[in-house]
């Protein structure tokens, strides 16, 4: 590892994820750090910067972070870029779409293991972690052996890691052809076997495939009373079977019916494989930037930094990444910036408004939704 990482090294060991006060400052060295890193490491994030006359020298308060030439999200669908030799990298993932583009994140050792500690720490930072607990999981996802290399599938599986596993479930599957299935019927049922169990129940996984399995529920009568403990993280592309966008609230509203699942346990989660940082909603539904990362909103016509609860393009920076140049990205989705959420905790969260570029830029969760629509 370079040697000039020290404040990088410092800052993914801080394990409370919403410790504004005590990391500031240790947040703007390593962004520091890691900019001299990429600049020098990958010849196109060199040049991004030399285009926009942009230096170390310009990064001197938590403002002019924001103002640090982002890659735009696109650009990963486009070509491999990366800041190591690909000796080094250890995982790759990837976003599909449904016209053939592909996103991909190439980590090394150490992204990855920050990565997976900055999801631990959030988690367990929102009081979500019961390590001592058995749980059933159903996970509206890929299963391991048909998961490939899809980011999405990876995060999900993932969020399976913060209680002690009694059973797992995955919603999709490799059917008898090989291909990738998904059944209403054998949800419902493994649904049926998780209640009489007793034990908690964690959802994790696309909400396309958890909505029409509730609806379904609904629509015949059924449904369960899960332990209070019991625990949902949705995320992955707000689309139902047919192509409607379901909304957050109306979400809620089926879990809680159908599941129990009071609405302080059902947690949204907005990422990206291109940025890696998770955003997981508060019990008042904000969707909280940890230590780890700053957002900001600016014009897609301008590329300016727009004020808070203006709506813009969502730019995120981090220092986790070595491996490839994504310390500053620009997503393609719409979204705005705010401060002071009713729950207490310091910074900002995000208000996501729409996906620009979805049609076109498809990720893993629209690409499995396809499977609802055979």
């Amino acid at each position: 590892m370079d040697n000039n990482e020290k404040k990088t090294i410092e800052l993914f060991t801080c394990k409370n994820a919403f410790d504004y006060e005590h990391t500031s400052e240790l947040f703007l060295e390593s962004v520091k750090e890691m900019f001299e890193f990429h600049r020098s490491h990958s010849v196109i994030f060199k040049g991004i910067c030399e285009q926009y006359g942009f230096t170390v020298n310009d990064i001197n308060s938590e403002e002019d972070i924001l103002k640090i030439p982002a890659v735009f999200v696109t650009a990963f669908k486009e070509r491999k870029l990366l800041s190591l030799p690909e000796s080094e990298i250890v995982r790759t993932f990837t976003s599909s779409g449904t016209t053939g583009s592909v996103s991909q994140i190439n980590w090394d050792a150490v992204s990855q293991e920050r990565q997976e500690n900055m999801r631990r720490w959030i988690v367990e930072s929102y009081g979500l972690a019961a390590y001592d607990q058995k749980v059933n999981n159903l996970i509206f996802s890929y299963a391991p052996d048909i998961s490939g290399s899809k980011g999405a599938a990876h995060t999900h599986g993932a969020y399976t890691s913060f209680a002690q596993e009694n059973e797992s479930f995955y919603a999709i599957h490799k059917g008898k052809n090989g291909e990738p299935e998904f059944k209403v019927e054998e949800c419902i049922e493994k649904l049926r076997q998780f209640a009489a169990s007793g034990l908690p129940l964690r959802i994790t996984g696309f909400p396309a495939f958890g909505y029409m399995t509730m609806l379904e529920m609904e629509k015949r009568g059924i449904s369960f009373k899960f332990p209070d403990d019991s625990l949902l993280f949705s995320g992955g592309g707000w689309k139902n079977y047919t192509g409607k966008t379901i909304s957050f609230e109306e979400y809620v509203a089926l879990v809680n019916k159908v599941f129990g699942i009071k609405r302080d346990r059902i947690r949204d989660v907005y990422g990206m494989v291109e940025h890696g940082v998770p955003y997981i909603t508060c019990e008042c539904g904000h969707l909280h930037v940890p230590i780890y990362s700053r957002v900001c909103a600016v014009s897609p016509h301008t590329m300016q930094i727009l004020p808070d609860g203006k709506i813009g393009l969502l730019k995120l920076i981090s220092p986790y990444i070595r491996s490839t140049p994504s310390l500053s990205v620009l997503s393609t989705d719409l979204g705005a910036v705010m401060g002071n959420c009713e729950c207490g905790r310091p910074g900002k969260y995000i208000v996501l408004k729409g996906r620009g570029g979805v049609k076109k830029y498809a990720g893993c969760g629209i690409s499995a939704a396809q499977l609802l629509s055979r």
